[in-house]
């Protein structure tokens, strides 16, 4: 088949493409290791809801 090669090469395209994107982007999504245990732990126990709006709760957003 004629389309065979051109399939292959989208599909390793595609794998190069997301290795690479993991490559660069992961050190950037994992948090800090530096944080103190004090934060860290503020962090983890905060609702969703605050953490995602920067700090304001769903009743302060104006």
């Amino acid at each position: 088949m004629v389309w065979e090669p051109f399939a292959l090469a989208v599909v390793m395209g595609l794998l190069v493409s997301a290795a690479i994107y993991f490559i660069v982007m992961w050190p950037q999504v994992e948090p800090p290791d530096d944080l103190p245990a004090e934060a860290a732990e503020a962090v983890a126990d905060a609702p969703a809801s605050s953490r995602d709006a920067g700090g304001a709760a769903d009743g302060d957003r104006g």
